[in-house]
């Protein structure tokens, strides 16, 4: 019914296709209700993914990850194309095919970046299409449209904070030199938070407010609407103002990124003025200075990472005495019981996306939602739970997969080699300059010897109470040029779904720091696990220091590596220990030592016990 209403319009304006994708006037992953208009068109709920609409045909573009989800979710009038896949159109392809010669293509330009509007363009140059950009043709039929969020903001103290925003202006008015910019837009909602020191409340999980800023060497405007927040640094502006403003605006050179900043702000800039587009992810000022964390803001997410390791073992504490007892324990259940306990806290905001806790086939959907209920676990198979906080003092993931009782060996099998990709990432040495993509073998070279992949990415970085996937750096199979540099935190995260079946993921955060300073998780630590077996049966928990003397100066070169962040007990009863090698049991065994040692001191004697219990040597 929708998409037939869709095309009265289309046809009533002259347009032949239109494009609706996932998004924002900013880009964002995450967004206010407001925006969800591929969902109300398409009832698909991924968090990425596009419709076109022609006279007779419609179809979804999304990857890998939504490919099961979307097939369920999609109304029948739709065709889901999985991009990637072996000949499957490009939503640019099936454009150039369908739409005449001379045809009208149209969209919300506010919800299309001038860089993917520059890929439309030159994939459908020989079209000579005019581009209706201004057409918002489903706001005008979305009749109970939920309004723009009107929440209050707030300061982010500079005790989480941990710099001034007039020190993040003149760090960011430095970079603006060296570059020889003269006005800098930033539209990116989480680089607008950052660096004028505030959060919102106007996305679930995602606390930001909409939000744009100009920054020049003598003044930072932001626009946003007046009643959210006063900013002492900043001239303010209403929201909407931001396109009037640019159209009048007058400087010698604007820099903005184009991934990030809509088309409709990209065209009200003067044709006349030197507006320079940065053509790679670390050109971009804002997000680099956010990804590599400050001092300050490492200690504090370090904390924020111990708060919810506690979370996690007395939630799986709790589930693991629920199920012994026989009550009936469903998806929603747990999801709760991880809510209440992040309330307890200290500084905690919200959760940092959707918790997915997926049991069974479930979690073969990488990004399964189980809704209030969902399904009753059950004492055998796999049950996968991915959940995260959003603290003042930093933005939390973790990802286990439990073992509720009977398993297969296949099962074993599979789990244990997602486990050696994900040890083998995490004790990862390597030269300063590498990028992501150089390192994301590592985590799935013991599922290619098996003839097993998963289609996502390895790792993606996270914000700081901000968004739960932050750029510019990742660790990817596709190439990305923006090097790991010390003080980047991001996600290790190799994975195995067996459609119908299961599915396997485990997830923990990981620091790029100093080779030489890394804390020793592997068999550097092997006489220390020895020490803790023969301590075991004397009582003495003593573990010795975990620190690494500095290293000579090397020739070679500058070497980084990881440290792990998170803490949270991998199950033991899922693996298959024979398949491991010495340095992977040895790697695994400092990490639960750690683990214990860093966590029991905050749990119930028998909370405590049971972790004891599950961190033990193999």
């Amino acid at each position: 019914m929708r998409i037939a209403e869709l095309r009265v319009l289309m046809k009533a304006r002259g347009i032949d296709a239109y494009i609706i994708p996932h998004g924002d006037a900013h880009a964002s992953e995450y967004m206010a209700e407001h925006w969800l208009a591929r969902e109300w068109i398409s009832g698909f709920t991924g968090s990425a993914g596009l419709v076109v609409v022609t006279a007779n045909k419609a179809g979804l573009w999304t990857d890998g990850r939504y490919f099961i989800q979307a097939a369920r979710e999609l109304n029948d009038q739709i065709e889901l194309y999985k991009s990637g896949e072996p000949d499957v159109l490009t939503y640019q392809a099936f454009l150039e095919k369908e739409l005449p010669t001379g045809g009208k293509l149209g969209f919300d330009g506010r919800t299309i970046t001038a860089a993917e509007f520059a890929k439309i363009k030159e994939a459908l140059e020989d079209k000579n299409l005019t581009f209706a950009y201004k057409e918002d043709l489903v706001g005008e039929l979305w009749k109970d449209r939920p309004s723009m969020p009107t929440a209050k903001a707030f300061e982010h103290p500079i005790q989480f904070a941990g710099k001034t925003v007039a020190e993040k202006l003149a760090d960011v008015r430095a970079k603006m030199k060296e570059k020889r910019i003269t006005a800098y837009l930033l539209t990116a909602l989480d680089s607008v938070a950052w660096l004028f020191n505030f959060r919102g409340n106007d996305i679930k999980f995602f606390p930001v407010s909409y939000a744009f800023a100009l920054i020049t060497h003598t003044e930072a405007h932001v626009f946003i609407d007046s009643e959210k927040i006063t900013l002492p640094d900043a001239i303010q502006h209403d929201y909407d103002a931001l396109p009037k403003f640019l159209q009048d605006f007058k400087t010698e050179k604007l820099f903005y990124n184009p991934n990030t900043t809509n088309v409709l702000l990209a065209e009200a800039i003067p044709k006349g003025m030197d507006a320079s587009k940065l053509l790679k992810p670390h050109e971009d000022i804002v997000p680099m200075l956010k990804a590599v964390k400050s001092p300050t803001e490492l200690a504090n997410i370090k904390n924020a990472y111990i708060k919810d390791g506690i979370v996690m073992v007395k939630m799986l504490y709790w589930l693991y005495a629920a199920m012994r007892d026989n009550p009936p324990v469903t998806e929603g259940d747990i999801v709760r019981t991880l809510k209440n306990l992040r309330k307890e806290q200290p500084f905690y905001v919200c959760d940092s996306f959707a918790t997915i806790s997926a049991y069974g086939e479930n979690a073969a959907l990488s990004h399964y939602n189980s809704g209030e209920t969902g399904t009753t676990l059950r004492a055998e198979g796999f049950f996968l739970i991915d959940t995260g906080g959003q603290y003042l003092d930093g933005t939390t993931d973790t990802t286990r997969t439990i073992c509720l009782g009977t398993i297969s060996e296949e099962m074993k099998r599979d789990f244990t080699l997602v486990l050696k990709g994900n040890i083998a990432l995490s004790r990862a040495i390597f030269l300063k300059g590498t990028t992501g993509s150089a390192l994301d073998i590592l985590a799935r070279k013991p599922l290619w010897e098996h003839g097993k992949n998963y289609r996502h990415g390895t790792g993606h970085g996270l914000g700081y109470c901000l968004g739960v996937h932050e750029g510019p750096h990742n660790i990817t199979q596709l190439y990305n040029p923006v090097p790991l540099a010390e003080g980047m935190i991001i996600s290790n995260e190799p994975a195995l779904y067996k459609e119908g079946h299961y599915g396997i993921r485990i997830e923990n955060i990981i620091a790029v720091a100093a080779a030489a300073a890394r804390p020793l998780f592997a068999d550097e630590m092997q006489s220390q696990v020895h020490a803790r077996l023969e301590a075991s049966s004397s009582g003495d928990s003593d573990s010795g220091n975990c620190d690494n003397p500095e290293n000579p100066k090397n020739p070679d070169g500058t070497f980084l590596s990881f440290e792990t962040l998170t803490y949270c007990p991998i199950d033991l009863n899922a693996i298959a220990p024979e398949l491991l090698t010495e340095i992977e049991r040895n790697h695994l065994n400092a990490y639960h030592q750690k683990t214990y040692e860093i966590l029991s001191p905050h749990l119930t004697p028998e909370e405590s016990e049971w972790l004891k219990e599950a961190t033990q040597p193999i």
